[in-house]
């Protein structure tokens, strides 16, 4: 997935709005989830929306739901980067990085942690409505984690983090010390999974209508 050849040369005016709209819809599901304007939120997606992240994998409205549910619990900020996108008609492909940056206790300490991803979006336009989200998945590049008080240890022991890939280990340490499920086999970058991914995504565009 690409954006135009040259990037810096302006597109037609048309192409340059749509581009525009699918921005601020990325951005605006970034503000609104953090702020927890839950019917705001649910407006970035089509009806029949997904989303796939580290602890949830479903229907966007359950997601709504369940971010509702858990608000208050530590403190997260989704920090929406640049995006490049690919246009095809009223169909288009996203790509954002994202830093996610988090702050809760484990086990009494007070730990902080930021993880870098990037969101693999579907988005579409339907008759005369806005840009909506349709698909979306995390890809998980790199993440860290630290006491947030200088000199105070971690509690985490080395077999707790076996098996997790660089990107996302200390992310799922965390949540599954939270309670929440998540899976071994989240999207790294370069893997076999991002591969379909974005095959996935290039043969909707082509198809579209």
């Amino acid at each position: 997935m690409s954006e135009a050849e040259h990037p810096g040369q302006p597109g037609r005016p048309e192409e340059e709005a749509d581009r525009a709209a699918i921005r601020r819809v990325i951005e605006a599901w970034g503000f609104r989830r953090d702020a927890g304007e839950w019917d705001a939120l649910s407006e970035t997606f089509h009806l029949e929306g997904t989303i796939a992240v580290s602890w949830y994998a479903g229907p966007f409205a359950g997601f709504v739901e369940a971010c509702r549910a858990i608000r208050g619990r530590n403190f997260s900020k989704h920090v929406m980067c640049g995006s490049r996108l690919v246009l095809r008609g009223r169909r288009a492909l996203a790509e954002t990085d994202v830093l996610l940056h988090m702050r809760g206790l484990v086990d009494g300490v007070e730990m902080i942690g930021q993880t870098n991803m990037r969101f693999l979006d579907r988005v579409e336009r339907r008759g005369e409505g806005p840009w909506r989200l349709l698909d979306r998945v995390a890809v998980y590049d790199h993440d860290t984690i630290a006491p947030a008080i200088p000199g105070t240890a971690a509690p985490i022991a080395a077999e707790e983090l076996a098996g997790l890939a660089p990107g996302h280990r200390f992310l799922a340490w965390r949540l599954r010390r939270a309670g929440r499920t998540v899976p071994d086999d989240l999207p790294a970058p370069g893997s076999a999974r991002e591969a379909a991914l974005r095959q996935e995504g290039d043969t909707w565009l082509e198809a579209a209508p």
